[in-house]
């Protein structure tokens, strides 16, 4: 038991340490922030009306049109050419679609008197350089010298949005899926299906196979298109991988439970977007990151439960230990309350190297035991896929 629960430890400290290297490099943009809102103020200059107002007319926008066009005001570019700065932070938010391009980037930065419009390949065509810099000599830096900076940037805004609307842009892509993303995913479902029936004891083998043959050859015919080839190659395979993993979760019942409703949840979501814009990163990536906090601590409990009963003394050594990293954590941290916080989850970690030491030695026994014993909104925004932007657009001060 014990050695399953330290492989399980490390399963989950790799999963973590992957998230969080995910999103450090996902994360490049200039201001340290990503792309959740299609107006970003972080000079509070703009008031919640003109904020909303702005938020919805984008949206919409990017309803009819598909091109995305993001609001950013900040205080300073921090001693960066305006320039580079809107063009880094363009490329790193990707605006605009993918293979289109179609992105636009207003940025004022409020201290520094700037202001630049960024726009992508895809529109440079529409909003071009001389078009940029009208709006902004005419309709923004005007306002901004009488100090309405909701006024300039809902000019500039209705200038972009009335040219992008008259542009010439490729059709918003249909919804659905394509049916060979349809024909993998049935594949995997299926496949999936048989694992558990397998494992129940409720499918032999040779029906599987008559099945898995059967199962190919529909969705093959279904995926159809000139590569199908590859698809009776693939499809076997994602059959195969689904019915693996659900047969080997159905061995252990609890986690094959949380399993399923993970992707019920998941399913929730997508279903949930399709009528209003949901958040994928606040309401899947943070309730998994929770999820996977609370599984390690239940099994740091776990494992210096084991260790009380092995040893009380040898516990309450290890436990003092964890303590003192605790403590000196804090100390080094030197941060007040937010260093004390910081040092629970190095402690944390420390301990469960520590008591996973611990019971080591009766890990063997433990695993051979359970083995004979055993027969789970509309103001939100996200990259396009787009961001390539030659410099296109234009700048000015006031």
């Amino acid at each position: 038991m014990l050695a399953i629960l330290r492989q399980s430890v490390l399963s989950l400290l790799a999963l973590v340490f992957i998230g969080l290297s995910g999103a450090a490099l996902a994360d490049t943009s200039p201001i340290g922030i990503a792309l959740d809102q299609r107006v970003i103020d972080l000079t509070n200059t703009l008031d919640a009306e003109t904020t909303t107002h702005l938020k919805d007319q984008l949206a919409a926008l990017e309803q009819r049109k598909g091109a995305q066009v993001a609001v950013l005001l900040v205080p300073t570019t921090g001693g960066a050419s305006l320039e580079d700065y809107a063009n880094r932070l363009f490329r790193a938010w990707k605006l605009g679609r993918k293979d289109v391009n179609d992105g636009i980037l207003l940025v004022v930065a409020k201290e520094d008197r700037k202001v630049r419009i960024e726009v992508g390949y895809g529109l440079e065509g529409t909003v071009t350089d001389l078009l940029a810099h009208r709006i902004i000599e005419e309709h923004i830096t005007p306002a901004f010298r009488q100090g309405d900076y909701a006024e300039g940037v809902s000019q500039g805004v209705n200038d972009l949005v009335l040219l992008v609307d008259g542009g010439d842009l490729p059709a918003l892509a249909g919804p659905g899926f394509a049916p060979e993303a349809i024909a993998v995913l049935l594949a995997f479902i299926f496949g999936a299906i048989g694992g558990v029936l397998m494992a129940a004891g409720k499918l032999g083998w040779r029906r599987a196979l008559i099945a898995t043959v059967a199962l190919t050859v529909l969705l093959v015919v279904f995926a159809g298109g000139r590569e199908w080839p590859v698809y009776l190659l693939l499809l076997p395979l994602t059959l195969l991988i689904g019915g693996a993993t659900f047969g080997a979760l159905w061995m252990a019942r609890t986690v094959f439970y949380c399993v399923l409703g993970l992707l019920a949840y998941i399913v929730v979501l997508v279903v949930t977007n399709r009528f209003v814009e949901v958040n994928f990163i606040h309401w899947l990536a943070f309730p998994l990151l929770g999820l996977v906090v609370l599984g390690m601590y239940l099994i740091l409990f776990v494992i210096m439960k084991a260790a009380w009963k092995k040893s009380r003394a040898g516990f309450i050594a290890r436990l003092l230990a964890a303590v003192a990293v605790y403590v000196a954590a804090g100390l080094v941290a030197d941060a007040g309350r937010d260093g004390w916080l910081l040092a629970v989850p190095i402690a944390s970690f420390v301990a469960l190297i520590i008591f996973g030491k611990a019971g080591s030695g009766s890990g063997s026994s433990s695993g051979g035991g359970s083995r004979s014993s055993s027969s789970g909104s509309s103001s939100s925004s996200s990259s396009g896929g787009g961001g390539s932007s030659g410099g296109g657009g234009a700048s000015g001060s006031w």
